[in-house]
């Protein structure tokens, strides 16, 4: 039931963190829309366990914060950090973990080009929308026609 979240559980006895019966840990799930005003503007979400918040508050930070589309945003290297540690994605360039370590802060290099919470999403702005699915991920993102979504609409 807890799935990657159970990563999360101090696996020694008798501490505030410890695997115990009863005992319940988050969940890293967070379905998101975002809106503006009464219109949703961003529908996203991820798997990937502990590391779900991390892919989705950075695919958001890029569209709201950075002025990426969609697709720019879900694509863009990530980074974790979660643990003690700062995990990045093999894309995020070596002078950039250099410098952290050169701080002393400890960095695990993912082998992968994409991971950290594999976001898909769908933006929903000025009548157009878009989509993106993770290219680390099983997944597929469609382009629709304005024309088509008055035809899907009337389905229900």
């Amino acid at each position: 039931m807890y799935n990657g979240c159970m990563g999360v559980f101090d696996p020694r006895p008798g501490r505030p963190g410890s695997i115990a019966p009863g005992k319940s840990r988050f969940s890293a799930m967070c379905p998101t829309i975002m809106f503006e005003g009464d219109d949703p503007t961003l529908v996203l979400g991820a798997p990937g366990g502990t590391q779900i918040v991390m892919g989705v508050l950075q695919t958001i930070l890029n569209t709201v914060d950075f002025g990426m589309s969609v697709a720019e945003a879900v694509i863009a290297p990530r980074f974790s950090s979660t643990s003690n540690a700062i995990d990045v994605s093999n894309r995020i360039p070596r002078a950039v973990t250099r410098s952290l370590e050169a701080e002393g802060r400890p960095v695990i290099r993912n082998p992968y080009s994409h991971t950290i919470g594999w976001v898909h999403a769908i933006g929903l702005t000025s009548g157009k929308i878009d989509g993106m699915a993770d290219p680390g991920r099983d997944g597929v993102a469609y382009r629709v026609r304005s024309s088509d979504i008055k035809t899907c609409s009337s389905w229900s």
